[in-house]
């Protein structure tokens, strides 16, 4: 019998040696330990590859912050998140990381520096200064993992995952607090009618209001000056999935 074409697929790490890390940046100088870290994503002790994910997020994003190490290790981010021979464990966190780099605010310079996300009037995303690890990390997101960038680029995803919240006996205790204010946000007709239906099938409970809430667009429900709805949409989407998947303290 021939197998499925998900354990077809070749040695997620091809090619790792072919990258000079040394050389590549991650925000703090040389990313050599990059390649070290991928590889303790596959080692047989499930402590040894969650140590080695939560070490390797904090390089690849550093503070919501992208760099020229995270641009190079999408193709093998994207292989690890794919292989049914990876741990679910780590194909799981995989995916978020891959989701979180594609929606990162800001970006590395050559010289340590940050970039970040800006909108003009319009909506549209202004350009930033070559080379460009903001915009180069998300297209790599975009082409080696185009699923994980669709769902982000959808508006629904906030609310099917807020209501999704809203429906369980046990529900996780920031959410109703969370939909209040989602309720007053401004230009968002979509996210505001969800919160009202997960408002209304919370029954307004007394006990669960004025709860601790997760920051679910950067600082609070603050966006940056003519930020576009979907991109709002999408990081309160990806909060909320991250914290109903792994609790309030994050994936990693």
């Amino acid at each position: 019998m021939e197998l499925p074409r998900a354990w077809q697929r070749p040695d997620p790490l091809r090619g790792l040696d072919r990258i000079s890390w040394d050389e590549v940046h991650d925000g703090r100088g040389g990313a050599g330990r990059v390649p070290r870290l991928l590889r303790s994503l596959v080692d047989p002790g499930a402590d040894v590859r969650l140590a080695a994910l939560s070490s390797l997020a904090d390089r690849l994003l550093t503070d919501d912050t992208v760099s020229e190490a995270s641009f190079c290790a999408v193709p093998f981010l994207v292989e690890l998140g794919a292989s049914y021979k990876v741990a679910g464990d780590v194909r799981d966190r995989v995916i978020f990381l891959l989701a979180a780099m594609a929606l990162a605010g800001k970006g590395f310079t050559e010289e340590g520096r940050r970039t970040h996300r800006r909108w003009n009037a319009l909506g549209r995303e202004l350009p930033r200064t070559a080379p460009d690890w903001l915009t180069q990390t998300r297209h790599a997101v975009a082409q080696g993992a185009p699923k994980i960038f669709e769902a982000l680029a959808s508006e629904r995803v906030a609310c099917l995952v807020a209501l999704a919240c809203a429906v369980p006996e046990n529900l996780p205790s920031y959410v109703s607090g969370l939909m209040g204010e989602m309720v007053e946000l401004p230009g968002e007709e979509m996210l505001a009618d969800a919160a009202e239906i997960a408002s209304a099938l919370l029954g307004h409970s007394p006990e669960l209001l004025g709860v601790d809430r997760p920051k679910v667009l950067g600082e609070g429900l603050v966006r940056p000056a003519h930020e576009p709805r979907e991109v709002a949409a999408a990081l309160m989407g990806y909060r909320f999935a991250l914290i109903s998947a792994y609790g309030d303290e994050g994936a990693w």
